[in-house]
């Protein structure tokens, strides 16, 4: 009797041991909305033109120093052409801030109602030409109509706004048709400095790419570079814009903010942007 006794005590703690475990997963996932509420989510998801590849960690580094309410927030950066990323926010991606290599991309997407509010430019973007220095850098431009340059690489016109301005200053000088032939493509601004440095004699980059590890890779490939007076090509087309998408994500907004401030500011000056 003793023993049957016994048996249905440790069943009866078992049943309310089984309950309490049950009780405490629910309130934990009632508190996943009001997480929420609170607007600090676990993970902040930017989309970032690729122009900004060797700049955007050192910008995530001043956001968490400067909000240590986010200093232990994931933050993943998802670096493509703008018009890559266009495509995949139409198509539902899941990012909550989208930094563009232009306004056109950004307001586009407001327009159709896919952010949580319009563009606002953060930077001006600058195009520059890098070359192999046996190639007559001093020529400037007119080098690419050599016939030692056989390949010269450019973003896809299409996709990023660097391409298009390569595009302008080729016109600009007269000699795109003389040399539209040794194109050879890049679906983003950082593909072209890989082909660039790599498989072509010359290629169309942005400034921003000649620091860091960029400028260390084309000192390695013993490549010089020179830039372009603004009236060769239309400085509004680099204008760089931003759009939030999430409104509900704090760290996005918060984010956001910070990308307007002097300090954000003096960073995309030092790696080669224009800042009003």
């Amino acid at each position: 009797m003793a023993i049957i006794m016994k048996k249905k005590n440790l069943f009866l703690i078992f049943c309310l041991f089984s309950i309490a475990l049950l009780v405490l997963s629910c309130r934990g996932m009632e508190r996943k909305p009001a997480e929420k509420e609170t607007g600090r989510p676990s993970v902040l998801h930017v989309a970032a033109a690729a122009n900004l590849s060797y700049v955007i960690p050192e910008l995530v580094d001043a956001f968490r120093n400067k909000h240590s309410e986010f200093a232990s927030a994931g933050i993943r950066v998802t670096k493509a052409s703008s018009g890559s990323l266009t495509s995949q926010i139409r198509n539902g991606a899941p990012y909550d801030i989208f930094l563009a290599a232009n306004t056109r991309y950004p307001q586009s997407l407001h327009d159709d109602g896919f952010t949580a509010g319009p563009p606002v430019v953060y930077a001006g973007g600058v195009p520059v030409l890098v070359f192999r220095q046996e190639i007559e850098g001093e020529k400037g431009i007119a080098c690419l109509t050599d016939e030692s340059v056989e390949k010269i690489a450019v973003a896809k016109p299409d996709l990023a706004p660097y391409g298009e301005a390569a595009i302008e200053i080729l016109s600009y000088a007269g000699i795109l048709k003389q040399v539209e032939s040794k194109f050879v493509y890049g679906t983003s601004v950082t593909q072209t400095f890989q082909h660039a440095i790599t498989a072509a004699d010359a290629g169309f980059i942005a400034a921003s790419l000649l620091y860091g590890e960029g400028g260390k890779e084309l000192k390695k490939a013993g490549m010089g570079w020179t830039g372009f007076p603004d009236d060769a090509y239309n400085p509004a087309g680099l204008r760089q814009a931003m759009v939030l998408l999430d409104s509900t994500n704090r760290a996005a907004a918060v984010f956001f903010r910070f990308m307007m401030s002097e300090e954000a500011g003096n960073i995309l000056k030092i790696k080669g942007y224009r800042v009003e």
